[in-house]
């Protein structure tokens, strides 16, 4: 007799108990990937930070920077993530796993901060800046891996989307920091802002050997032990090994994979880059991440002091607060799209945010035009277009930033996932990195005209979603084959290898508990389902 057809636990076949309409599995899920969040707090801090330090005269006179440098300062963590995200961090989540590699990323990234803090030289700032771009490619792009392996269907979308959440909370809470380091006299207000970035990374360090290993990671790097890949997804979804849902959701795991081992084999880098289904989602995977940095958001934060300076807002401490409540409302926002994103889906998420762009920017070049700052300044429309920079940050905090995570991290195959949402984020920080970096040299150009091209990428971000953006909302990660037109793997194996009775599941369950994953077929009649 199968050693799956004896319970090994006792558990309740009836519905599971709900605390504020979600199970204990559920708050367990949200809790480990709150703890792993910390990696984006990090992030967000780092953002935050530095909108403040390059308005600091302190800094500025320090290093010299102006015009290109300044550019060059704001945009050198984005150039440190595209090293990051293209030749380290996948192969740091790959072979360390997913736990390792939150605390090996986060110690590269505190060098980048030692650097930064103890800098005399401005060459100093930049390496710094790079080295730590390359530690929050890691740390990043492993965070909305680690959420949507170890995520059901059901929660994913909201979990994932606590990689845009937690970098909200740690913007805000540099621009409340920022309000207390910037009266904190000579140099030591930008070195102390910067430094403070230490605390979230010791707390991560820590926090990391606290939370487990994703079963899907393990199932990849270990399917000569799957046991452990069973023994984790029991334990993250809180219920036996033996339960229904657990055995279910560990043979789409083990289907999909021996589907690719019998049919394509493991993929080299070749294989990977010369496959046109894997460019496919590639393209959807950059494409969705580069959308929200095209829009210019990134620029308007980290500039945001003084671009509320230049619109007549000239108080250091105003501009600070006005950075303050844009911080507050940003978190709301994204607070809002945690809780209904797999409700209502990722593409109506996607054009929800994209229209309100569109429509903020038609506003704010209009004013830009008829009370240009330098000329004609006019104080009520500098309010209104306060308001609608504002509505542009909370359109992309509540839309297109959660929703590019959510995105690529779930449209690839686990053993994909690593290079597939590196190689999206390269797209995210190459775009954000172009942008940053010419913002100040745009507007020196063109002036505020710079808003109307604007106006332009983001109607074009519009209709390339509505037009060709599949909607994946509620689907399986073993399931998502179909969404894009290919071989659902899981399904394909199933009727392969006739795996419609508990035999024949009991049958690949017991194997694989003893560690071997050779294919398995039903050796009796069709019986009950699973």
């Amino acid at each position: 007799m199968s050693a799956y057809s004896k319970e090994k636990r006792s558990y309740s076949s009836g519905p599971q108990k709900t605390f504020l309409g979600q199970t204990k599995a559920a708050w367990y899920i949200y809790w480990i990937c709150g703890v792993a969040s910390i990696a984006n707090i990090f992030q967000g801090f780092d953002g935050g930070i530095y909108s403040i330090i390059l308005s600091d005269p302190r800094f500025i006179d320090y290093f010299n920077v102006a015009g290109a440098r300044l550019g060059v300062v704001s945009s050198m963590i984005n150039l440190g993530n595209v090293i990051g995200n293209l030749f380290v961090a996948w192969w740091f989540i790959w072979y360390t796993g997913r736990r390792m590699a939150f605390a090996l990323g986060t110690i590269i990234l505190l060098v980048g901060v030692a650097l930064q803090a103890g800098a005399v030289a401005f060459a100093m700032i930049v390496v710094g800046r790079i080295i730590s771009g390359i530690g929050t490619a890691i740390i990043g792009t492993n965070l909305a891996a680690y959420q949507a392996e170890v995520s059901p269907p059901s929660i994913r979308g909201r979990v994932v989307s606590f990689v845009q959440l937690s970098y909200q909370i740690g913007v805000l809470i540099s621009y409340c920091v920022g309000l207390g380091t910037v009266n904190i006299a000579g140099e030591n207000s930008w070195r102390t802002a910067t430094a403070l970035q230490c605390v979230p990374g010791v707390i991560l360090i820590l926090a990391s050997f606290t939370i487990p290993e994703s079963p899907r990671w393990l199932l990849e790097r270990h399917p000569g032990k799957p046991e452990r890949a069973l023994r984790q997804l029991s334990r993250l979804r809180l219920l036996p090994e033996n339960h229904p849902e657990v055995q279910t959701e560990f043979v789409d795991m083990v289907a999909a994979r021996q589907y690719r081992v019998e049919h394509q084999g493991d993929l080299s880098w070749w294989t990977f880059l010369s496959q046109y289904a894997v460019w496919k989602r590639l393209a959807y995977g950059m494409a969705t991440m580069a959308l929200g940095q095209i829009s210019g958001v990134g620029a308007l934060m980290i500039y945001g002091v003084l671009i509320f300076q230049s619109l007549g807002f000239s108080s250091g401490t105003m501009s600070l607060l006005l950075n303050v409540v844009s911080g507050v409302l940003c978190l709301l926002a994204t607070l809002i799209t945690t809780g209904g994103v797999d409700k209502w889906g990722r593409r109506i998420t996607l054009l929800a945010g994209s229209s309100l762009m569109v429509l903020s920017y038609i506003i704010i070049s209009a004013l830009s035009d008829a009370f240009p700052a330098d000329s004609n300044p006019n104080r009520a429309a500098s309010i209104v277009q306060v308001i609608f920079i504002f509505i542009i940050e909370m359109a992309y905090s509540g839309a297109l930033g959660p929703t590019a995570w959510i995105y690529a991290s779930e449209i690839f195959p686990t053993h994909l996932r690593d290079k597939g949402v590196n190689i999206s984020q390269a797209a995210q920080q190459t775009t954000t990195l172009w942008i940053n970096q010419a913002w100040p040299v745009m507007f020196d150009t063109v002036g505020h005209n710079a808003y109307w091209i604007l106006v332009g990428i983001n109607t074009l971000g519009f209709l390339m979603v509505l037009f060709f953006w599949p909607e994946t909302k509620g689907i399986s990660l073993e399931h998502m084959d179909k969404i894009f037109g290919e071989v659902d793997q899981v399904e394909a194996y199933r009727g392969e290898h006739h795996l419609e009775n508990r035999e024949a599941v009991h049958a690949i369950l017991e194997k694989a508990t003893g560690h071997h994953l050779e294919d398995v077929s039903s050796r009796s009649e069709p019986a009950e389902d699973i």
